[in-house]
């Protein structure tokens, strides 16, 4: 029989009076023994002779889960400082990520970033694919008369077991955008515009 089984608390009585040091340090001692692990939300850490059990994700008040909204990263499981995490479903300009069910891995305490690797055919979105790693999102430049072929889209943020929506609680319409105009220069000849008009993906 182990120490742990040893351990009761009497109905009715206060908690203050039925905890004792040898209680506590029985139940430690079991905890330690089935070396708990961290899933869904749940974080494990081990520090010298010492185990934290924390939550790694926001809990609404009640206990239940906070609802997911599309592009939202979350922790699917986490070992001490070790997160897989997964992205909520959504769409970019109708296109569903073609690996939608990718799962990824952060460690440590360092920001990572949630990509939407988006390919274009110079006016609508044809591809997506989801990325979330350390290095953060290359910038999108205006082009003109129509998109890039490939644009980065950055839409969260990963830190320390918390994660941050950049996009809003929907999914993306992502279509392109006039940003810019530029004269060309004179004299322009027949046929051709005064002006190049420049696009970005938003």
């Amino acid at each position: 029989m182990s120490a742990f089984d040893s351990v009761r608390f009497t109905s009715g009585r206060p908690l203050l009076g039925e905890i004792t040091s040898d209680k506590l340090n029985a139940i430690l001692a079991e905890i330690r023994k089935n070396r708990p692990r961290g899933e869904r939300g749940i974080t494990v850490r081990e520090s010298g002779d010492a185990t934290y059990i924390g939550l790694a994700t926001a809990i609404k008040q009640g206990g239940a889960p906070a609802q997911r909204n599309p592009w939202d990263i979350y922790v699917e499981s986490s070992e001490e400082d070790t997160y897989t995490l997964k992205v909520q479903p959504g769409t970019l300009g109708g296109v569903l990520a073609s690996n939608w069910e990718a799962e990824f891995e952060a460690s440590g305490n360092g920001l990572f970033y949630g990509i939407a690797k988006v390919t274009t055919d110079g006016r609508f979105v044809t591809g997506v694919t989801l990325e979330i790693g350390e290095d953060p999102p290359t910038q999108q430049s205006p082009t003109a008369w129509g998109l890039e072929e490939e644009i980065d889209l950055l839409f969260g943020l990963f830190k320390d077991g918390a994660s941050y929506n950049l996009v809003g609680a929907g999914n993306l319409p992502a279509e392109a955008r006039l940003v810019a105009t530029a004269e060309n220069e004179a004299p322009v000849a027949t046929g051709f515009p005064l002006f190049d008009l420049y696009y970005v993906l938003q």
